[in-house]
């Protein structure tokens, strides 16, 4: 097998090579599938990315005379292949007759660096968000084949080289849709930490939660918008390269690692503590509502030390699935008020306690009681002088049913997130960063926008102003991102 390039080794190293095996394999049938599920005539940018990325993880070899699928394995022919041009492929010296020049600030994943004549490579994002260095995707000789890297704008010292844009390229939405996502949950989360915190230097705080799974980072979002922290993603044994970069990035001094050592071991924490002027500390308990409790607890002394007193209200959901706490999680981290986890039908005692232990004025039961029974709001109102529940038919009317609640609460429509609401990656980035905008997040199902969501993006267009998509194509597809764009064009 070939190595697993740089671009994919920042979301799966240090995994044991025959899961690398079978993973490659999935990502690989799937991307296939995705990118020539496409009709003939304009491409989308999510289809030039994964058809180019393809190639990457199968580690095509360079050459200017052998064929892969009929396209001219260099760099002019991968470009043609992304594009989808009659193989086998153009030359750099004639890509510029089928695109466009733009600017550096146009810059937009699918688009090229070209240098006639010489090299072409495809803008797969910027790697960082000062803009200055930029994530490629191309066919090089030098590196002995298709790859992705990181590379100093425009192209290293080198001169000659200009952006373009496929004239064949589908209406991306970019007029009305900021899209935020990466390759994998790990750097979709430092993307959403880019837009929350665009500058180096400003986050001393750093919280660091497994990607595995989703109870501890979504109980943190209190104590991040205390701390005034992102929220970054690692994997249980291994900090990806990129998550170490974005400690940096952010200036931090501390990171609290959330969760125990199954969840996130102890050679993590070393590797944080590498880092230096970094101290690194663990929050965690027993089981999912213990440790909620104790991030809450924590939460509530770090706001008091600051001198802001102790939260007046809290928010319950579910320990059993994610919707109904990412939903809330901006909330909770404009707020600062704590997501604490419950069964379904009995409030855990770690729970109660914290509920005890705060001057509540109220708290918020978020769901249904097919999701938390009415015995849980009963137990929570013997130890909190008001219960309130928040809820709809589904998790997508639940979440226009919280944003509604965050309305009042100084949360605004203006750069409205949207996530799917049937995997917790993304939305659990993009709700510590719509937190941190001061911005509401609701949910849609991930092939087909939700009707409601939809109908309220319609009403409040001239409010949104540009929505934020968290993830990739995997995520939202183009189907309900182009409901979006039309509710947001007031077209149909």
């Amino acid at each position: 097998m070939e190595p697993i390039p740089a671009r994919i080794s920042l979301c799966l190293q240090a995994i044991p090579g025959t899961f690398i095996r079978a993973i490659t394999l999935v990502v690989v049938t799937v991307v296939f599938a995705l990118a020539f599920a496409q009709d003939a005539g304009a491409i989308s940018r999510d289809t030039i990315i994964l058809r180019a990325q393809r190639w990457v993880d199968l580690g095509i070899p360079y050459s200017q005379t052998s064929r892969f699928e009929g396209y001219r394995q260099d760099c002019s022919g991968f470009v043609s292949m992304a594009w989808v041009l009659p193989p086998p492929g153009r030359t750099t010296r004639d890509l510029a007759q089928v695109s466009a020049p733009i600017t550096k600030d146009e810059l937009q994943p699918g688009d090229i660096l070209l240098k006639p004549g010489s090299h072409v490579a495809i803008f797969a994002g910027w790697a960082n968000p000062e803009r200055t260095r930029w994530r490629s995707l191309e066919q090089s000789n030098s590196q002995r084949g298709a790859v992705s890297r990181d590379i100093v704008y425009p192209f290293w010292n080198e001169t000659g080289y200009s952006p373009f844009r496929y004239l064949g390229v589908d209406d991306d939405f970019l007029d009305v849709i900021e899209p935020v996502w990466g390759l994998c949950r790990y750097e979709t989360a430092i993307r959403a930490s880019w837009s929350a915190f665009p500058a180096a230097g400003s986050a001393r705080n750093v919280l660091l939660a497994t990607g595995e799974t989703w109870p501890d980072a979504l109980g943190g979002a209190s104590l991040a918008g205390v701390l005034d922290a992102p929220i970054l993603l690692t994997r249980a044994n291994t900090l990806p390269v990129g998550v170490r970069n974005e400690i940096v990035r952010l200036g931090a001094s501390r990171v609290i690692v959330l969760g125990e050592e199954g969840a996130v071991s102890r050679d993590v924490m070393n590797a944080v503590a590498t880092i230096s002027g970094v101290s690194v500390e663990r929050i965690g308990g027993v089981d999912r509502y213990e440790t909620a409790s104790e991030i809450a607890s924590r939460a509530a002394s770090e706001r008091q030390r600051a001198g802001r007193g102790l939260p007046s209200a809290a928010y319950i959901v579910t320990g059993e699935d994610f919707p109904d706490a990412l939903s809330v999680s901006p909330i909770a981290y404009a707020t600062e008020r704590p997501i604490l986890l419950t069964r379904p039908s009995s409030a855990d005692t770690a729970t109660l306690e914290v509920l005890r232990g705060l001057p509540l004025s109220e708290v918020f039961v978020i769901g249904g009681t097919g999701v938390v029974a009415s015995s849980v709001a009963t137990q929570v109102a013997a130890v909190a002088p008001l219960v309130t529940r928040i809820s709809g038919a589904d998790r997508y009317a639940t979440s226009l049913a919280v944003a509604a609640h965050g309305e009042p609460l100084g949360l605004r429509w203006s750069g409205l997130g949207v996530a799917a609401g049937t995997t917790f990656p993304d939305a659990l980035a993009g709700g510590i960063a719509q937190g941190r905008l001061g911005s509401l997040l609701v949910l849609t199902p991930p092939h087909a926008i939700d009707e409601r969501v939809e109908s309220a993006i319609r009403v409040r267009r001239a409010q949104i102003g540009k929505v934020r998509v968290y993830g990739g194509p995997g995520a939202v597809s183009d189907a309900p991102r182009a409901r979006i764009a039309h509710a947001m064009r007031g077209t149909r």
